[in-house]
């Protein structure tokens, strides 16, 4: 019985922060697990593997064997399955960091989902960019507050 994934990467190259969510649903289409994370500075690619390799994490913590992921990156999707090669170093060692990870499932497959049916995943990690965003942004004001004052 496998277990389905969604995951996405959100990334804002105009403030340099990344941030990725992921969901695990039943079989039976029932929400069990949702996770989300802020990278920081990452590029779109970076952030759409960091989201693939924290659902597959979590699906391993939750003792789960048999995963189909989505994800609505069409390059990373390709990449994972072996069409495209990779050339950037930092890809190609989350890259292979999925593949160890792979080793551990029973069954896994990496899908396609154009991001138009992926809104529930693609809210979740904007969501959380804007969060970080939104601290850092009051970090930065709060810091020239500080400068001013004293």
């Amino acid at each position: 019985m496998a277990f389905y994934g969604f995951s996405n990467g959100a990334s804002r190259h105009t403030r340099n922060l990344a941030s990725v969510a992921w969901v695990i649903y039943y079989p039976s289409d029932e929400l069990i697990i949702s996770g989300r994370r802020c990278l920081g500075p990452a590029t779109n690619n970076v952030a759409e593997y960091q989201a693939a390799i924290g659902l597959m994490t979590e699906a391993l913590s939750s003792g789960i064997l048999q995963l189909i992921i989505h994800l609505d990156s069409q390059l990373v999707v390709s990449q994972l399955n072996g069409i495209y090669s990779i050339c950037d170093p930092t890809l190609l060692r989350l890259f292979r960091r999925i593949r160890l990870l792979e080793r551990s499932f029973t069954y896994i497959c990496f899908c396609y989902v154009p991001r138009r049916f992926n809104t529930v995943i693609d809210s979740l990690a904007n969501l959380c960019w804007i969060c970080i965003y939104r601290i850092n942004h009051l970090q930065l004001n709060f810091y020239c507050v500080l400068y001013i004052v004293n």
